[in-house]
């Protein structure tokens, strides 16, 4: 309930925070407000109905760190994407596609969780993020996209529940929905069995031949590896890969398997641009929009 705790606009320019100590260092007051949530009434019913003994406050406070770029990871790394390609949200409101969305991206998902887009990019335009997947929860964002442009200086959230290339068929192509100035996929999992890629097969073909702007985020270093191999059979332009500066920081277990090494959501990235063949001039497009 008291995580995250309110943030401020961001002191630096986006290009000037290398990641979640930077971040953090702009935090004002920042170790009152972890204080203020190791005292709160939330962490003492926690504690009296955890069943085991109450850690050390220094430990609660770190994980509490821990809790909220888990919070942030997703709107800071969709801010990431937006720096890679060179989008200024300054410049013009945009429409930025969350696919393969499910119940991770949606469940409990308030209007107000990507705020922190306007703290990091201040004054800009309007920014809208489309939730698309089957798995989607309904909530306050299950809401129809935006036909116009997104309002100035708010980040809007909206939700379709279903398969991406029937959206792109029944909303964008007919100018129910803005076409994507971005496209993220916080892992995606195509890598993972062959089911799982024949779903995505349309999507990842559509967004190849738009040449579309897209960021995929994996769990492991794995996982990329694996990603990278079937986005190189498929032919797509591959701009950049690396380790995501805002991956959560909360560990997971794999699969629940206590055995394994543990996981970070958004561990890395994988930046790709319309097909290998005809990656040039998307990108040339790209700079000049900037």
């Amino acid at each position: 309930g008291d995580i995250p705790f309110p943030t401020e606009t961001w002191k630096k320019p986006a290009r000037e925070v290398k990641g979640w100590e930077d971040w953090f260092s702009m935090q004002e007051q920042l170790e009152e407000k972890l204080g203020a949530i190791v005292a709160g009434r939330y962490m003492t019913l926690l504690w009296a109905n955890a069943g085991k003994p109450r850690p050390e406050d220094g430990e609660l406070r770190e994980s509490i760190r821990r809790l909220v770029t888990d919070f942030h990871s997703r709107p800071l790394t969709i801010g990431l994407g937006l720096r890679l390609f060179g989008i200024d949200p300054l410049s013009r409101p945009l429409t930025v596609h969350v696919v393969g969305a499910s119940h991770v991206e949606t469940l409990n998902t308030r209007p107000t969780d990507y705020d922190e887009l306007t703290r990091m990019f201040p004054g800009h335009q309007g920014m809208e993020m489309v939730m698309v997947g089957v798995d989607v929860v309904d909530g306050p964002i299950m809401r129809p996209p935006l036909a116009t442009l997104a309002p100035r200086g708010k980040v809007y959230l909206s939700s379709y529940k279903g398969l991406y290339h029937d959206f792109w068929e029944s909303h964008v192509e007919t100018k129910l929905a803005a076409r994507p100035d971005l496209v993220v996929g916080f892992h995606p999992g195509f890598h993972a069995c062959p089911d799982l890629l024949a779903g995505w097969l349309p999507t990842l073909l559509l967004l190849r031949d738009y040449g579309l702007p897209v960021l995929f985020t994996v769990y492991s270093e794995q996982e990329l590896k694996s990603s990278l191999q079937i986005l190189v059979e498929l032919e797509t332009h591959i701009v950049g890969y690396a380790s995501n500066p805002f991956a959560s920081l909360r560990p997971e277990q794999v699969y629940s398997s206590p055995n394994k090494a543990p996981v970070y959501c958004s561990s890395h990235y994988i930046a790709l641009l319309g097909a290998e063949a005809s990656a040039l001039p998307g990108a040339d497009g790209l700079e000049d929009d900037e």
